[in-house]
């Protein structure tokens, strides 16, 4: 089935606009979340959460000048390792920083970065399907699904890595499809695609360490269908050239402290729900119904046929028509050649692997707080992949089926889009807890301190001692600078104000005036605007 150039030009190009839209569209109304604030503060201002404690310990000044200091490389990734998993996500942090410089530190231009690699995630993802779909309509469609896509347009509106790592991986994968699957590894021996498969994937480990399981799954692939020599030659040394310096960043860097990291998360967290109890949808015991649950909804996501059935009609419905769509699946993907086949085995592994490892993870930690779509999100390009070969499949069927098809497509594109559009008023949405903030409340005291301030004066942070999971490295501490560093982060390396933390103050920033008058600048009454 192919439409002509220029109608396909103009719907693709709709299609493009229609993604962009959806993911710049109130991009900045709404305040960075919690995590978000780490990954800036860390990419940005090379600092951690918490961290600063000696500069801005309670019996010391310090001033916007003495937080941007530069403290060189060692400060550096003493913060990273300090911060977001141990220097998880170096590539996002780097990028951050990046358009901090060209663009500002407003909330949109954090969160850019996401539209902007989701953007070309969305690009790859078009330009892998024509060299493997035979009619350019199923190359609109899968553009079409992956602009409406839940977990994208959601993500790309965060300062969070994993829309960069979605980006890295899915380049990866199409790489490695050329090289290795496109018609027999036919293009293997072509060293520009091999030195972009090899930065592509150094780019994808160095946004998140979960991204080596896109690699695993590339060499399972291989490992279960290639068996020519070279191919695997070439695979092997261009592998070993990646790993140098990510095994070197595990032995010398950040990353050396990893698994005293997840290990001390793992302690907490059991530790809060056997004292606290469950928090439903994120923190909850690793028993049989909640892993079953968990692994039910990844799954379910992976594609647009069976995205949130579970939330819609249960999870024995929803588990009974996910084995439905995966028994359609194997029946088409077993009826197509070897040649068109490796494109959709390479996804099933791709899909598959990460729920596993996420599965082995969470019996493991007693805890299914890291068993999420989030983390096993490198496989989604390949769910809409097979989405959209399954329906052309089920449209060469009877005249019944492909009726059934088209109005449950319909019915399934509004569902989709009724998930991110609550996203747009900061209502309760999938994937993510924070709901009905305001405006960032941090660059507005920044500039309420510009404008108010006058020699003599001292501003006043208050310390929230925010430390829910009692972390060991928190525990200790005097203070909790966290409302500083956010507010110093908007502050201009020039400016010269006197700035202290108070250990006793929770919720308000004050200007104390040099004749004793104090004057309330903000009030997060009691963390309501902590978001």
């Amino acid at each position: 089935m192919q439409i002509k150039k220029e109608l396909y030009f103009f719907v693709f190009l709709g299609l493009i606009l229609l993604a962009l839209f959806l993911r710049v569209y109130h991009l900045g109304q709404f305040s960075l979340f919690s995590d978000e604030r780490s990954s800036v503060l860390l990419g940005v201002a090379n600092t951690n959460q918490g961290g600063m404690g000696e500069l801005m310990r309670p019996d010391k000044t310090f001033t916007p000048a003495d937080f941007w200091a530069p403290r060189g490389i060692k400060s550096w990734l003493d913060a990273d390792a300090r911060g977001d998993v141990s220097g998880n996500s170096l590539v996002h942090d780097m990028m951050l920083k990046l358009f901090a410089w060209l663009f500002g530190k407003g909330d949109a231009a954090m969160r850019s970065v996401s539209v902007m690699f989701n953007m070309l995630t969305i690009w790859v993802m078009f330009r892998w399907a024509r060299q493997f779909t035979k009619s350019n309509i199923w190359t609109l469609a899968i553009v079409l699904f992956a602009a409406i896509e839940p977990f994208f347009v959601i993500y790309s509106q965060q300062a969070r890595n994993y829309a960069t790592s979605l980006f890295f991986t899915t380049a990866s994968n199409y790489l490695f499809w050329l090289l290795v699957i496109k018609r027999e590894g036919e293009l293997n021996g072509n060293k520009k695609y091999l030195l972009l498969w090899a930065i592509a994937s150094l780019g994808a480990l160095f946004s998140t360490y979960l991204t080596a399981l896109a690699l695993v799954g590339q060499f399972a692939y291989m490992a279960l269908f290639v068996r020519n020599k070279s191919i695997w030659l070439r695979m092997i040394t261009r592998l070993g050239l990646i790993l140098v310096p990510f095994v070197a960043w595990f032995i010398w860097g950040p990353a050396r402290y990893f698994m005293g990291f997840q290990a001390n998360a793992a302690e907490q967290l059991i530790t809060y729900i056997k004292k606290n109890g469950e928090i439903p949808g994120w923190l909850e015991f690793a028993t049989p119904s909640n892993l079953f649950k968990r692994t039910i909804s990844i799954l379910s996501d992976h594609f647009f046929w069976t995205n949130d059935l579970y939330v819609k009609h249960g999870f024995k419905i929803g588990t009974v028509l996910l084995v439905g769509f995966l028994f359609l699946v194997y029946q088409w993907v077993k009826s197509l050649d070897r040649a068109n086949r490796g494109v959709y085995v390479l996804g099933i592994i791709q899909i598959v692997l990460p729920v596993v490892f996420l599965f082995a993870a969470a019996v493991n930690a007693g805890t299914t707080s890291g068993f999420f779509l989030r983390y096993a999100c490198f496989g989604l390009p390949f769910g809409i992949f097979l989405s959209v070969g399954l329906f052309d499949y089920i449209l060469k069927q009877a005249i019944w089926y492909r009726i059934f098809a088209f109005v449950y497509l319909l019915a399934q594109t509004y569902q989709l889009v009724e998930l991110f559009v609550p996203l747009y008023t900061d209502q309760h949405q999938k994937y993510t807890f924070s709901v009905n903030r305001g405006p960032n409340p941090y660059p507005l005291i920044a500039s309420t301190i510009q404008a108010k301030y006058q020699k003599g004066d001292t501003v006043v942070y208050p310390s929230s001692k925010a430390n829910i999971l009692d972390s060991k490295y928190l525990r200790n501490l005097v203070i909790d600078p966290l409302d500083a560093q956010n507010v110093n982060l908007y502050l201009s390396e020039t400016d010269s104000f006197i700035q202290r933390v108070d250990p006793y103050l929770q919720d308000s920033v004050l200007i104390k005036k040099s004749n004793g008058q104090v004057i309330v600048i903000f009030d997060f009454k009691k963390g309501k605007y902590r978001y």
